[in-house]
C-alpha cells in the first residue's frame, strides 16, 4: 500500500471514519495500529459536536445577523441537536419547512417565536428527521429514493433506469400494493429533482448520490422490514432481465449484492443454483481485482445456497465454489477455514486432480 510505502515522501493520504462504528478487531483498527509499528506518521484529529458559541456564530453568519440578536435562538437551536453540526443544519431547514422560521420584509430580518421552538419535541435521532423530510416529497419521489438506498449510497442512472422501468410501486408487498405509480422510468428519474432541490440528494455526472449517509438510512427505513428482502430480489431481478449477457459483468456485483439479500424470498431449488452460480462469478471476478474478503463473502454466500446432495447433482459448481472459497480465505490469512474447505473438497472430490485443486 502506498500508505506504508516508506521511500515514497510526497504523499499524504486523508481518510475518516466514525469512532462508534470501528470496533476495537475491526480490519482498519489492526491496519492503523501496523501502520504505527512501521513509524509512518499518522496525525489524528478527533472531530466532534459544535460548542454552543459556534452554534450561535454559524446561526449569525446564515442569518447575517449581530451574534448578541441570535443568542436566544442558537441557545434553543444548541439544546434541541446538542451541537451535531449536520443536525443543525436539518433543524433550521425543518423550522423553515413548516413556517416557525420566517424572514419578515416589513423588519428585513429574520422572525422566530422563542417560546414555541423551546416547547418544540427533541429529536434524538437524525434518521427520524429524516425520514420525516422524505415522507413530504412526492410519492413517487419517496419511491425512487427507497430504490436507490436498496442499492447503496450513490447510484448510477443507467443502472437505475435498469430497474425503475418496473419498479415503479410494482413490488407485490402489501403496503406497495395500494401505492402504485403509474408512471414510467423517465419520469422517475424526474421525480428524483425534488430530492436533489430539497438537498437529499446530489446528482454527479449520471449518477445519484445521498447527501449524507443517514439519509439513505432513513430513506430504507420507510421500507416496511419484511418487505426489504423481496425488493432486494427484485431489483436484483430486474437488472438481469434487462442486462444483456455481455455486459452482465460491469454490474455483477450490485446485481449480486441485491440477490443476496433477497435470498430468504428464493424457495425454489433451481433459483438458488442459479443464484450460487451468480456468486462464484462475482468471487471469481473480485479474486481477479484482488479483494480477497469480498470474494471469500461472495464464494461462502454461494456454498450457503447449495441445496442437499449438491456434490452428486452439481459436482463441477460445488467443487469451484469450495476450491474457490479456500483459496480466497487462504489470501485473507484465515488459515483454519481453509483447512475445513480444502477438507470438505477431500472428501467429496471424485478425481486426484481434483482433491490436488
Amino acid at each position: 500500500a502506498l500508505e506504508a510505502e516508506m521511500e515514497t515522501n510526497n504523499f499524504l493520504f486523508i481518510g475518516s471514519y466514525r469512532d462508534n462504528e470501528v470496533h476495537s478487531s475491526h480490519p482498519l483498527r489492526a491496519y492503523l495500529s501496523e501502520l504505527k509499528r512501521k513509524e509512518i506518521d499518522i496525525t489524528e484529529i478527533n472531530i466532534g459536536c459544535i460548542s454552543k458559541e459556534d452554534v450561535n456564530s454559524l446561526i449569525s453568519d446564515i442569518f447575517g445577523m449581530p451574534q448578541h440578536l441570535t443568542r436566544s435562538f442558537s441557545d434553543i437551536v444548541y439544546k434541541k441537536t446538542g451541537g451535531n453540526a449536520f443536525f443543525v443544519i436539518l433543524f433550521l431547514q425543518s423550522l423553515w419547512d413548516e413556517g416557525s422560521l420566517l424572514f419578515s420584509l416589513d423588519s428585513n430580518t429574520w422572525k422566530w417565536d422563542t417560546d414555541a421552538l423551546d416547547s418544540r419535541e427533541m429529536f434524538d435521532d437524525v434518521g427520524l428527521l429524516m425520514a420525516e423530510k422524505i415522507r413530504q416529497l412526492p410519492l413517487g419521489c419517496q419511491h425512487a429514493m427507497k430504490m436507490i438506498a436498496c442499492v447503496g449510497s450513490k447510484c448510477d442512472e443507467l443502472i437505475l433506469r435498469l430497474f425503475m422501468r418496473e419498479g415503479d410501486g410494482s413490488q407485490e408487498g402489501p403496503s406497495t400494493k395500494r401505492r402504485k405509480h403509474n408512471i414510467d422510468g423517465n419520469d422517475q428519474l424526474l421525480m428524483l429533482d425534488f430530492a436533489v432541490e430539497e438537498g437529499l440528494l446530489k446528482k454527479d455526472d449520471r449518477s445519484y448520490i445521498f447527501a449524507h449517509d443517514q439519509i439513505q438510512h432513513a430513506a430504507y427505513s420507510l421500507i416496511p422490514e419484511n418487505e426489504q428482502g423481496h425488493l432486494h430480489r427484485c431489483i436484483g431481478y430486474w437488472i438481469l432481465k434487462h442486462i444483456s449477457n455481455d455486459t452482465v459483468d460491469d454490474v455483477l456485483f450490485i446485481l449480486v449484492d441485491q440477490l443476496n439479500r433477497g435470498k430468504r424470498c428464493i424457495e425454489e431449488d433451481n433459483q438458488r443454483i442459479d443464484l450460487a452460480v451468480l456468486n462464484l462469478r462475482a468471487g471469481k471476478k473480485a479474486m481477479s481485482l484482488a479483494t480477497f474478503l469480498g470474494a471469500a463473502s461472495y464464494l461462502k454466500a454461494g456454498i450457503n445456497l447449495l441445496c442437499d446432495g449438491h456434490w452428486e447433482r452439481y459436482y463441477d459448481l460445488s467443487l469451484q465454489l469450495y476450491s474457490s472459497y479456500a483459496e480466497a480465505e487462504f489470501c485473507n490469512g484465515h488459515f483454519q477455514e481453509v483447512g475445513r474447505a480444502t477438507g470438505i473438497v477431500i472428501k467429496h472430490a471424485t478425481l486426484f486432480e481434483d482433491k490436488l485443486r
